[in-house]
């Protein structure tokens, strides 16, 4: 009987492994983060190049037992410029104006004003009012730098007051718009770790090192201080992967292809301008001494309801 007992243990666990084998081979192991690429769109601007590049992000959830990749997010944009020497990344909020560039900025926060003490049954509490600040700043390209043409500070509090104050003008996003007309460049054609193009005369230039050109759809593009190669494909690459790692733009150095550095848009804006006020607008924003407060009402509403879970909370102890 024992030894049936046995034989009868040992068939279950070998169902059990085959089991086990099927439903975890049909399970995908190898899915991992990753990002997608793309430009959709080239302007040009008194010899500077505006590149529009799309990008989605995904993520890996469990599906029906399989590791499946799902999108975060709707896509987001950003725009490249560059004059074949030096490239800045703008940002998402980008256009003309009668023929002009703008760029639009949007930075946010919640920030501390007032500090306030209320006595409950006797004892003090402490709560911080907090404000939203919205700052959003408008840049205009003068042919050689970023000029700052319109700066709003925008703050909202909890009873719904707001209050703007600007130094120039409000603009909306929806003011900014780009041409329809995109230019396609002309075709790169690679062999053998050689790039071939037609671009006013015949290139011959050398592959960009580390970067595998079968996977690259490249087009070639004239800008203000030389040959600019856009990659035109999706590019896949690994969640984290920075933005100077994706092969995208490329320009000719000693006839060699190589990828360009980045420079942040702050590093742009015309020297005449008191950049520490732009990167910096929530200086000065700072809580006041504490305050008794013996009526509630505005802003004290949010004071209120927290008064009220305490006091919840405390009647249940």
């Amino acid at each position: 009987m024992i030894g049936m007992y046995k034989r009868l243990s040992f068939l279950f666990f070998v169902i059990f492994l085959l089991f086990s084998t099927f439903f975890t081979t049909g399970v995908s192991a190898d899915c991992s983060p990753y990002k997608l690429y793309s430009v959709d769109s080239v302007f040009k601007l008194d010899g500077w190049l505006l590149i529009r590049v799309s990008h989605w992000s995904y993520t890996c959830e469990m599906i029906a037992g399989e590791w499946m990749p799902v999108l975060i997010d709707i896509p987001d944009r950003y725009y490249l410029f560059t004059d074949g020497n030096k490239t800045i990344l703008l940002g998402s909020t980008v256009g003309f104006v009668n023929g002009a560039l703008y760029v639009l900025t949007f930075t946010s926060a919640r920030v501390p004003y007032q500090n306030v003490t209320i006595a409950i049954e006797g004892k003090p509490h402490n709560f911080t009012l907090l404000k939203n600040v919205t700052v959003k700043t408008l840049y205009q390209f003068n042919g050689l730098c970023f000029e700052n043409v319109s700066m709003c500070r925008i703050v909202s509090y909890s009873n719904g007051t707001r209050i703007n104050t600007c130094n120039g003008f409000l603009w909306n996003a929806s003011s900014l718009n780009l041409s329809n007309v995109s230019l396609t460049g002309v075709p790169v054609k690679v062999e053998r770790g050689r790039l071939h193009f037609t671009l006013g005369k015949n290139y011959t230039i050398t592959s960009p090192e580390g970067i595998n050109t079968s996977d690259l759809k490249l087009r070639a593009f004239t800008a203000k201080m030389g040959v600019v190669l856009i990659n035109t494909g999706v590019i896949k690459v690994p969640a984290g992967t920075t933005l100077e790692e994706i092969p995208i733009l490329f320009v000719i150095k000693d006839e060699k292809a190589q990828q360009v550095k980045i420079l942040k848009l702050e590093e742009s804006i015309c020297k005449s301008m008191n950049i520490n006020t732009i990167e910096s607008p929530y200086k000065n924003v700072t809580a006041s001494s504490n305050n008794k407060i013996k009526g509630i009402c505005g802003p004290g509403f949010v004071v209120l309801m927290t008064l009220g879970v305490l006091l919840l909370n405390k009647r249940r102890w």
